[in-house]
């Protein structure tokens, strides 16, 4: 049996050289939806999630933002293979099976193609915490007022960007709160 290892290498444990297989992956969506008005204006889509199955006009389609799939950024990814044959095989150990993946919970449960983001929950006393501060801020917190956040938020363990989004989501209900106070307080 010829070796096709030249002498210096024959017998010894070497590795081959890899070959490539390549992969197509559709990227963020690129189509400029304010063309016609002389803008530009891009939807937001991250990645191409196809619609249908291979073989259907849906495949083509993204079900994120309903584009064609040409409007995608396109990346071509190599991925190497090493090729198995006697020499490689009788010389690396089988490798170990991985553990499976945890499955998501319910509230990161895929939904059309895309995860669903887990929402933030508070407890009585926390929101009781941010209204009372949003209060001493006058629901609109300003720039003067910017390390008594950071300070508020440090303690209640929350980023400042968690907190201005609760902020914004709930300075409706607030002013909500004080009106029907009001209407209340001023009827007879």
């Amino acid at each position: 049996m010829a070796s096709s290892l030249p002498n210096h290498l024959n017998g010894m444990n070497v590795a081959p050289t890899p070959t490539f297989q390549q992969a197509i992956i559709y990227r963020e969506c690129n189509r400029n939806h304010a063309a016609l008005l002389g803008h530009v204006a891009f939807d937001g889509c991250r990645e191409f999630l196809q619609a249908g199955g291979n073989g259907t006009k849906e495949a083509f389609k993204c079900i994120a933002c309903g584009c064609h799939r040409n409007f995608h950024r396109r990346d071509v990814i190599f991925k190497p293979i090493l090729p198995i044959n006697s020499f490689v095989a009788n010389s690396v150990a089988p490798a170990k099976a991985d553990p499976p993946l945890p499955q998501p919970a319910e509230e990161d449960t895929e939904e059309r193609g895309r995860k669903r983001r887990k929402r933030a929950s508070y407890t009585e006393d926390q929101r009781d915490e941010l209204k009372a501060f949003a209060d001493k801020l006058g629901w609109k917190p300003q720039s003067h007022d910017k390390e008594q956040v950071e300070k508020f938020c440090l303690e209640m363990g929350i980023s400042r960007r968690v907190f201005m989004l609760w902020l914004y989501n709930n300075k409706n209900l607030a002013n909500q709160k004080t009106e029907t106070s009001r209407a209340l307080v001023t009827k007879p």
